[in-house]
């Protein structure tokens, strides 16, 4: 646990705790996984980036907490393992009650990360069914917050630690390049061939089955699925105790 986090721990009401652990207990399969002493640092570290993060939406959708929680809770997985407590870039997270387009385009998204507002934009339902659904590798909110994480470490000039070490994601990318063209010429057996888009849609599409459908992953694709638990430093094959 990070000297931040530890701070901030002192200052964390019982209260906040037995709900976040409601919340999470009955939403959250990957902390329902954990052994006791990894949820109590699990429900720190999503607290911690709740605390640390705004929240909008539409004036006529309301964002409970407990929603607040749960997408938080997307990014205390990714980067439990990590130094990593926060974003820099992205400091707002914008929920919708449906799927949206923007202005000049007629696309539909559920969700993206949006370098030029600085924004993360979810629809609620879709983020939802992530949690609902653990075990088919599509989780919006850890998708977009893979998306975040690169996009912030691939900052020139950077002002503050890298969230990724540089060597394991180098070796990631690698096999990840391997992969890519697997998808692209049809040869692909694990992960959505939506990762075929790029590497910023692959790293993101391997987040989701890592943390969702680890053993088919491991199993058929081992070097890549290593270069994640080398870059993560944690291996979802060992729900109870996942931290290297």
């Amino acid at each position: 646990m990070l000297i931040s986090q530890k701070i901030y721990s002192f200052f964390v009401f019982k209260s906040s705790h037995d709900f976040c652990h409601h919340v999470l207990s009955e939403n959250n399969a990957y902390y329902t996984g954990l052994r006791l002493s990894c949820q109590k640092k699990f429900r720190i570290k999503t607290l911690y980036f709740l605390n640390n993060i705004d929240f909008d939406s539409d004036r006529n959708f309301k964002v409970e907490k407990s929603m607040k929680i749960l997408i938080a809770s997307a990014f205390a997985q990714i980067t439990f393992g990590l130094k990593k407590d926060k974003l820099k870039v992205f400091k707002l997270i914008n929920i919708t009650p449906a799927p949206y387009s923007y202005s000049h385009s007629d696309l539909i998204f559920n969700g993206d990360t949006n370098f030029a507002t600085k924004t993360i934009n979810l629809c609620w339902p879709v983020v939802k069914a992530g949690f609902e659904v653990s075990d088919n590798a599509l989780n919006l909110a850890i998708h977009e917050f893979g998306h975040a994480i690169i996009l912030e470490d691939s900052r020139k000039n950077l002002r503050y630690r890298r969230a990724l070490n540089v060597k394991a994601f180098s070796r990631w990318k690698h096999f990840a390049l391997i992969k890519l063209e697997k998808i692209r010429a049809k040869k692909n057996v694990v992960l959505r061939d939506y990762g075929g888009t790029n590497i910023m849609e692959l790293f993101s599409v391997c987040l989701e089955a890592f943390f969702e459908n680890s053993h088919q992953f491991h199993e058929k694709e081992t070097n890549l699925y290593n270069s994640i638990v080398e870059l993560l430093k944690q291996d979802l094959r060992n729900k109870q105790s996942p931290l290297l």
